[in-house]
């Protein structure tokens, strides 16, 4: 999955912000430590009219998510 790779300070300044009247920012970070944020086609057209369409110019980078060990499956 490709995402819009973003720093720790990026990530602090955007988690949680609406770009729509019922849709926000959610950051997650990958098996690494990296923050990520994800968009389809209709958020982009949104977020390219907000002041937050620098998220746009972050590099994008495959998202390799951690993995998770289920106490319960022991």
């Amino acid at each position: 999955m490709i995402g819009y790779k973003l720093t720790q300070e990026q990530k602090e300044i955007i988690q949680g912000q609406f770009y729509a009247p019922y849709q926000f920012i959610n950051c997650v970070q990958d098996i690494n430590g990296i923050w990520f944020t994800f968009f389809t086609d209709e958020d982009i057209a949104i977020i390219e009219t907000t002041e937050i369409n620098w998220l746009l110019e972050c590099p994008q980078a495959e998202y390799v998510p951690p993995v998770y060990e289920s106490p319960f499956l022991n």
